[in-house]
């Protein structure tokens, strides 16, 4: 019996996340990148010289990380950790701003009641990793296994006056989960933000 592969619908969902992509330029500087070791390659981000070509699948996959956020929210909620996701100013994420606007972020959430520190508020970052990637944060935690997010979360904090971040993720191959307090640093966030 012959097998009756679907790849033109496959290929036909690759190509709709790629035409309504854009080029992935933004009009700041990121948090999300300031961890990025090579100030050349910081600089080539902020001016615009490295567009984003990423292929339908992978868009798809970012995707599969944004979806991720509402199910991390959904499972602190469960156990009773206040989250909130959306600033009810803007109905947006909550962002942070520095250097007249052209740095900043947005947060993935606020949360409050984490049984290990019920009254501290957190940042929260949520973020899906592959089997290879959850196994090396889990051997070395967010710091040293993730410096961009470690850094990110840093600025989080710095910009917003927390003391706390809370970092959740999940193993995209078996579904288990990762969570780890991270403590302010501030010399580490004025670096990041005088990299800025």
């Amino acid at each position: 019996m012959a097998v009756n592969l679907a790849t033109e619908t496959i290929n036909t969902i690759y190509l709709h996340y790629k035409n309504k992509s854009d080029n992935g330029f933004r009009g700041h500087l990121g948090a999300s990148i300031i961890g990025k070791e090579c100030q050349r390659a910081l600089w080539y981000d902020f001016h615009w010289c490295t567009p984003s070509n990423h292929s339908g699948q992978v868009l798809r996959l970012f995707e599969t990380g944004q979806l991720a956020e509402a199910r991390f929210a959904e499972n602190l909620r469960a156990i009773g950790v206040q989250i909130h996701t959306v600033d009810p100013k803007t109905g947006l994420q909550y962002r942070v701003v520095a250097c007249d606007g052209h740095f900043g972020g947005s947060m993935d959430g606020i949360g409050q009641g984490f049984p290990e520190a019920p009254k501290t508020p957190h940042v929260v970052e949520m973020k899906t990793h592959s089997e290879k990637s959850f196994k090396d944060l889990q051997k070395k935690q967010v710091k040293e296994s993730k410096p961009q997010n470690y850094t990110q979360m840093q600025v989080y904090m710095h910009l917003g006056g927390f003391e706390r971040a809370f970092y959740i993720a999940v193993n995209k191959n078996t579904d288990e989960l990762y969570g780890e307090r991270v403590e302010y640093d501030k010399p580490h966030a004025r670096e990041a933000i005088d990299k800025a």
